[in-house]
């Protein structure tokens, strides 16, 4: 057993770990999404409207803000830390499961075991997780469809 493995894990580190690897953080998070349409909501309700609406667009703006900024110093953060730490590595193993993690590193070992100097990357397994997700995803899907051979003898 690995060390670490029957320590609890605080639940914010199984929160944050959960996000990273989540399609949430694989997929790049687009600010343009929500920049649009505050792009002419703010000024259209701070010029036109009275100080309730320049209180509502700045609310507005506000909870658009934070998860964006939250966003951008979470990057940052990455940058300057790519390489999961053993207290990560401890909060996805509880995020995902062992079952889910132990894919994972089964992954990450056939692309990377002949390097020898390899470290595990935080971007890094969070891709394997997603490959053993989709993995499983597919096998459930497998196993609830019709075989061929069943379905030639019920016709």
């Amino acid at each position: 057993m690995t060390l670490g493995v029957t320590d609890v894990v605080p639940w914010f580190d199984r929160l944050l770990a959960r996000f990273e690897v989540s399609r949430l953080a694989v997929v790049p998070f687009s600010i343009s999404l929500f920049a649009a349409p505050l792009s002419w909501l703010i000024p259209s309700l701070a010029l036109f409207g009275g100080r309730r609406a320049a209180i509502l667009a700045m609310a507005l703006f506000t909870v658009w803000l934070v998860p964006v900024g939250l966003e951008q110093a979470r990057g940052w953060w990455l940058g300057r830390h790519p390489y999961a730490s053993p207290r990560w590595l401890r909060g996805v193993r509880a995020a995902v499961g062992e079952a889910v993690f132990a894919e994972a590193l089964t992954h990450l070992t056939i692309l990377h075991g002949d390097d020898p100097g390899y470290r595990i990357e935080r971007g890094h397994l969070a891709n394997a997780v997603q490959i053993a997700w989709n993995a499983r995803r597919k096998g459930r899907l497998r196993a609830e469809g019709v075989r061929l051979d069943d379905a030639a003898r019920q016709v």
